[in-house]
């Protein structure tokens, strides 16, 4: 694993664009000023890739190619000429002049570049098309750094105008934390060589950095702790990636107001055959013998990722969670799906203001498909899944953690449940706004292991013991109480689960593992006021990193 991040960091500056701003700190709206033209009539081809493994079913459906090459979309009359372009602001320049109509980026760099595109309703952003959650992202932290907490004072080096900056809003507000609590060291690139967030905290610029997996790995010695040694930060450790926080980075295609309004049904029918491609592609690329795995493979390494072995090209589209058409369906015509696009775009532009990245929240539009319509050709409409968890895998490891003592050290986000003495039930009208809470944390970390843990008082323990009870019945109460604390968070999590239905909100049970520890951690102990001893009688989430255990998660493709 570290050579496949060493060659990948050393190499794939050889294929990439970089981004050049004379500040990296400027926001787009500053940084690009060209005049808006008018889009030519008919089909423009033109369209831009990232360097990013679901971009690949647009190459799958142009007849596996970047130019013109028949496939789904030639055989619709609707070829394209694909072009990988890392540089935000060169796609944002390109859009302008309808040299595309399209951008291509996460949420965060559409609406960071709403300022600029907004400002003319020929230009206004039309998002069509969700290709992908990240699994593939993530924060290193530098020595001392070890909770999101620790990020507090620190500085955080993130590409400018890149992928990461409401990535690093969402982890921070879910630690309890801002934008203001740190210190922000803009970069110009994301990766190779450059100006980047991993030189910038091997230097010492920055005491944390948002990365892409590979980099994150090269700075940690694959993924440990950093040794110093082959590159690597000493000390430095993965905080958190987009493999926990896996309903974070969404990825989409967004067009010009104009361009749609004049193109709507094309571009529609282009909708079903990316649809169709990615239901191919996820098929192909699950299955080592097929031909065409190999041959997007080699091509992803070649065209993305600059002449890099094809492997690499496997384990791009591996780091990305596609959609498909019941994602995209989900994501933007289902109310109720709990990371719904509505959701994250409030998300990101809390994170770009919070950052300084944007003045007035984003309001992009979306296609507003009727996704019944756009299913010609498709075998599986299925609710896609994000992850799959291995329950007794799970278990066994959270077992592990925490008898070797490294469940708090694997623990990146917690919230706590309290309830009533001697009560293992969880009334709606009390807790409804602690579930929503918690389905939230699970729908946005859906890629993290929780534990549901119990936590009993111990007040009763320690007074039997004082009073000189007898170890048999020392041994009965500890007993009881492991029960109680089970029981607890057993009836949560049903209680949880009944509430996620009636509601019909989406859970995933086997996510959660529930976890009995009696009177072992009381939060005060003794207490020493009835509000101490009210606080010990809890249940903990507690939101675990998955290399805890590699075998408890697995994407689903």
């Amino acid at each position: 694993m570290l050579g496949r991040a060493l060659s990948i960091a050393i190499l794939t500056v050889l294929g990439l664009p970089v981004a050049v701003q004379a500040n990296p700190g400027d926001p787009l709206v500053q940084t690009v000023t060209s005049d808006v033209r008018e889009c030519r009539s008919g089909w423009n081809a033109d369209m831009p890739l990232i360097a990013w493994g679901a971009d690949g079913v647009v190459a799958w459906a142009n007849g596996a190619s970047l130019s013109p090459n028949g496939g789904l979309l030639g055989d619709a009359g609707l070829s394209l000429a694909l072009q990988v372009e890392d540089n935000f602001e060169a796609q944002l320049e390109a859009y302008l002049a309808c040299e595309t109509p399209y951008l291509r980026g996460t949420l965060g760099m559409l609406a960071a570049a709403a300022p600029v595109t907004e400002d003319d309703p020929r230009t206004e952003q039309i998002v069509i098309y969700k290709h992908s959650f990240s699994a593939g992202d993530g924060i290193v932290g530098g020595e001392g750094v070890r909770q999101i907490g620790d990020l507090a004072g620190q500085r955080i080096a993130i590409q400018a105008n890149g992928p990461h900056v409401d990535f690093v809003g969402r982890i921070l507000a879910d630690g309890g934390l801002s934008f203001e609590d740190v210190e922000i060291v803009w970069t110009a690139d994301l990766t190779g060589d450059g100006d980047t967030p991993s030189a910038a905290l091997a230097d010492g610029r920055a005491d944390a950095a948002a990365v892409i997996l590979p980099d994150a790995r090269f700075l940690t010695s694959d993924g440990t702790v950093g040794t110093g040694a082959e590159g690597s930060v000493r000390g430095a450790s993965i905080l958190i990636s987009t493999q926990e926080a896996a309903s974070v980075i969404g990825d989409y295609i967004a067009v010009r107001a104009d361009y749609f309004d004049a193109n709507r049904d094309q571009i529609a029918e282009m909708v079903n055959i990316l649809f169709r491609a990615e239901e191919e592609m996820r098929g192909f690329m699950a299955n080592e013998g097929d031909p065409r795995r190999a041959q997007m493979a080699a091509l992803m390494a070649q065209e993305f990722l600059g002449g890099l072995p094809d492997e690499e090209g496997v384990f791009l589209w591996q780091d990305a969670i596609t959609d498909g058409w019941s994602g995209n369906a989900q994501h933007f015509a289902d109310p109720n799906e709990a990371r719904r696009f509505d959701v994250l775009l409030e998300e990101v532009n809390i994170a770009l203001r919070g950052a300084g990245r944007i003045n007035a929240p984003a309001r992009l539009a979306t296609a507003g498909w009727d996704y019944t319509a756009l299913t010609d050709g498709l075998s599986n409409l299925d609710a896609r899944q994000i992850a799959a968890f291995d329950p007794e895998a799970a278990a066994a490891a959270v077992r592990t953690l925490r008898r070797t003592g490294q469940l708090d050290a694997n623990t990146r986000i917690d919230f706590e449940v309290f309830f009533a003495p001697d009560s293992t039930e969880f009334p709606v009208a009390l807790y409804e706004a602690d579930f929503q809470e918690i389905l939230r944390l699970a729908s946005t970390y859906s890629g993290a292991i929780i534990t549901v843990e119990g936590h009993s008082d111990p007040l009763y323990f320690l007074q039997r013991e004082q009073d000189g009870a007898d170890n048999t019945e020392l041994r009965a109460i500890r007993t009881s109480a492991q029960n109680l604390s089970l029981d607890r968070a057993i009836a949560v999590v049903d209680a949880l689960n009944s509430y996620a239905g009636d509601t019909d909100l989406r859970m995933n049970r086997d996510q959660f593992t529930v976890d009995g520890v009696g009177i072992t951690s009381p939060r005060h102990d003794p207490p020493q006021t009835e509000a101490q001893w009210r606080e010990n009688m809890r249940v903990v989430f507690r939101v675990l990193t998955v290399q805890a255990e590699a075998t408890t998660f697995a994407p689903l493709q």
